[in-house]
């Protein structure tokens, strides 16, 4: 009975997330950048490497230095599996069991610890990231989804899409600290900069939940345009970059003031938005689209306008920019993840500290799942 039931809630969870990665956006926040002196018009994509994993990949997190991937995947009524890839050959280093069906996955500020949540059973799995073991398994709410660790490294947020729960989980003793009930879907995660905020999707409520982490209380609920999906957040804090799904023919991307809590700005996409992530120098956005449109989008965050289209395997997912802006990973349940690349130089060398928004400063850094 209880394999039974293991089984369709995974069967379900498998088709949640490939629905909701499949529909159109209509999406909701995000935070894309400003202009830039150095934004080059002629910059051209391309994806330089496809690396294959086993089974379905899913989430993906990059180290703090840039040198490791960390990719959660594995097929259906399978273990599941997280591997590590070398950044510099793109190849897979070494793979780990976890639980089943994982997607989302962050790394610690020291990049010496990831947590992999899996949706399949429940847990987040910490893993040594110098030894590649598993130290921990923690029980979290029904069908963990998103999950990323405070800037401050204190702190694991938890989003389970069956039961609506956030979790917070302490990094130094591995335990639940709090478990906060916040109904609805909840789907994926951002965490302010200064470590006391997160930002929650609510894909069947359309809204996104404002939690202060301190004392695991929801502070505001921000109306969404659609189902909203994956969400980033500005570096200081003032903006978020949010997807959605929202019909099965067109999508978009928006951009959120924290300050307010509106809508700035809407910016068409094609659909399947899934995935979203902004590169750290603030010149680029990406979003990860799945099936019809198995490509990856890329926007110009300081014209607010699509610039590229990248084709990769079909069913693209999550995705997370390199600290240094120059690859995007992006998971694919085509068992793999594709490298999408800037293969031109910008066409004049940037001359000051990453480019700025007016009252709002520069992009953030990797989503963090």
């Amino acid at each position: 009975m209880t394999a039974y039931r293991s089984l369709l809630r995974h069967k379900a969870t498998r088709t949640l997330v490939r629905v909701a990665l499949c529909a159109t956006v209509g999406t909701t926040a995000t935070v894309l950048c400003a202009p830039t002196v150095w934004s080059a018009p002629t910059d051209s994509y391309a994806v330089t490497a496809t690396i294959p994993v086993n089974g379905l990949a899913e989430g993906i997190a990059i180290s703090p230095d840039g040198s490791r991937a960390y990719v959660t995947h594995g097929d259906d009524g399978a273990a599941g599996q997280l591997s590590v890839i070398d950044t510099a050959t793109k190849t897979v280093l070494n793979t780990l069991a976890v639980g089943n069906f994982p997607v989302g996955v962050t790394v610690s500020p020291n990049g010496q610890t990831v947590y992999a949540g899996s949706n399949g059973d429940d847990t987040v799995s910490v893993i040594d990231t110098t030894t590649f073991a598993v130290t921990a398994t923690i029980p979290v709410g029904d069908g963990p989804l998103g999950v990323t660790i405070t800037p401050d490294g204190t702190k694991v947020l938890v989003a389970s899409q069956f039961d609506g729960h956030l979790t917070i989980i302490d990094t130094a003793t591995n335990t639940v600290s709090s478990t906060l009930a916040l109904g609805g879907t909840t789907m994926f995660l951002a965490v302010s900069p200064d470590s006391r905020t997160a930002y929650v999707t609510d894909s069947s409520g359309n809204a996104i939940d404002v939690v202060d982490i301190p004392t695991a209380a929801v502070t505001a609920r921000i109306p969404a345009s659609g189902s909203p999906l994956d969400i980033d957040i500005t570096d200081n804090g003032s903006t978020l970059c949010v997807t959605g799904v929202d019909g099965f023919s067109t999508g978009s991307a928006s951009i959120i003031d924290t300050a307010t809590r509106s809508v700035t700005a809407t910016i068409p996409v094609a659909a399947a938005a899934g995935g979203i992530d902004v590169a750290p120098d603030g010149h680029t956005a990406y979003i990860a689209h799945s099936t019809p449109t198995n490509a990856v989008t890329v926007i110009d965050t300081a014209t607010r306008t699509v610039t590229a289209t990248v084709p990769i395997t079909e069913n693209g997912q999550l995705i997370a920019v390199t600290p240094n802006s120059a690859d995007a990973y992006v998971t694919s349940q085509s068992d793999t993840v594709s490298v999408v690349s800037n293969t031109s130089a910008p066409t004049d060398p940037p001359t000051t500290t990453p480019p700025t928004l007016p009252g709002t400063g520069s992009l953030g850094t990797i989503f963090g799942s």
